[in-house]
């Protein structure tokens, strides 16, 4: 079950080493792994980092580095098979310290067979809550935070060869070794703010970011439907309104977005003729082809009867105003950001602009930031929001008046 500990019972290997990791062991078998286990039983926050190897066949968890506050574990994720004891602590902690979690977060979650995490501390987000810097490197915020320089000697070494040799074990080691202080750093700059809580939330999002909600579709949205005659433009009408009734599994395997344009200008009357557009499948034809054929038909069959609807004009594939709206919106970003202290990548990613650019396109204004954020945005970005946007809405209404 378990490789080295190659020892005899008492395993007489030196329990530490010591260096540029600081002091460090390798949990690579059973002795090693109940020393890790009993010392790090009962913690409430761990300081983690991991080491991983990516290939085609998918990303392969190599070596996991883990601290209470003073010596540093390696755990040989290759060897170590049996890791109920590692579960349990990992699992009863009440909060996880890591930079640049995303990844590591899964691996662990994997490895350790584990649904949920505790409360997780990015630094990397957490330096982004504090200025405008986001996606900064570890070493890079060691020496912002704590003034130290660091190496980067092993930083492309395999991490999938047995034995991993000393120095490359003391660089693993030394990814965490700077964790609590850099945590206990910002957590301070971070409750003086008042914003330690929008760094758990805001570190799971980072992790598990939500889906995107899908737009509700409509007729403008196909640059080409201009070109379609009337009965065209009322299949495709049609068709906008039957693909936003599917639900999500429905949409799965129905004709995706683009192929509705597609079907709206050939007008198939069977499963057969469906299935010959490119971007509908034979077997999903063979199932709902006749049905979907015969209502883009009858919402066809009306055109004779009612007054053809205007030509659709072609939308232009830029404006001014809209060249003047993106500048505006990239400015408040950064003038908002600027003001909460706070880095925009981070803030105010581009799926939050896309609801930011929507909004403005309904209703012409996005002032009031209830409407607009919510949990820890509206709690950094909302004591500046409506400031910020009002003084700029104003500046754009002035620039749109001038001569």
């Amino acid at each position: 079950m378990y490789a080295p500990d190659v020892a005899p019972p008492d395993d007489p290997r030196p329990e530490t080493s010591a260096g540029r990791g600081g002091a460090h062991e390798l949990v690579d078998g059973r002795v090693s792994l109940e020393r890790c286990v009993a010392a790090l039983r009962g913690a409430r926050r761990l300081y983690l980092d991991a080491e991983f190897e990516a290939s085609r066949e998918g990303t392969r968890l190599s070596l996991v580095q883990v601290s209470a506050g003073e010596r540093v574990w390696l755990l040989d994720a290759q060897r170590l098979t049996a890791v109920d004891g590692v579960r349990q602590v990992f699992a009863g902690a009440d909060e996880w310290v890591l930079h640049a979690a995303r990844e590591d977060v899964a691996l662990l979650s994997r490895w350790l067979g584990l649904r949920e995490t505790p409360a997780l501390f990015d630094t990397q987000v957490a330096w982004a809550l504090l200025g405008p810097e986001a996606n900064v490197s570890l070493a890079y915020l060691v020496y912002r935070v704590l003034g130290a320089r660091t190496s980067k000697a092993h930083q492309t070494d395999d991490w999938a060869r047995r034995p991993l040799p000393a120095p490359q074990l003391a660089y693993a080691a030394a990814d965490v070794v700077h964790l609590p202080a850099i945590r206990e750093q910002l957590g301070a700059r971070l409750v003086a703010l008042g914003r330690l809580a929008a760094v758990a939330a805001a570190s799971r999002e980072a992790v598990a970011p939500e889906p995107e909600p899908q737009p509700r579709l409509r007729v403008e949205d196909f640059r080409n439907a201009w070109q379609l005659d009337a009965y065209g433009q009322a299949a495709l009408r049609f068709l906008v309104e039957w693909y936003a009734a599917l639900d999500a599994s429905e949409r799965s395997e129905a004709p995706d977005q683009k192929t509705l344009l597609a079907i709206a200008a050939r007008l198939p009357e069977t499963a057969e003729d469906l299935a010959r557009i490119k971007g509908v499948s034979r077997r999903w034809a063979a199932r709902r082809g006749e049905s979907l054929c015969a209502a883009v038909l009858r919402a066809t069959a009306r055109v004779g009867a009612e007054a053809a609807p205007p030509p659709l004009e072609p939308p232009p594939y830029a404006t001014y105003e809209e060249l003047r709206q993106e500048a505006w919106l990239a400015g408040l970003r950064a003038a908002l950001c600027e003001r909460a202290g706070v880095a925009p990548e981070v803030a105010l990613p581009p799926r939050w602009m896309r609801r930011l650019r929507e909004r403005l396109r309904e209703r012409g204004s996005i002032a009031e930031p209830g409407e607009l954020l919510e949990g820890w945005r509206l709690d950094v970005l909302g004591p500046c929001w409506r400031e910020c946007v009002v003084a700029r809405q104003a500046g754009l209404a002035a620039e749109r008046a001038a001569p």
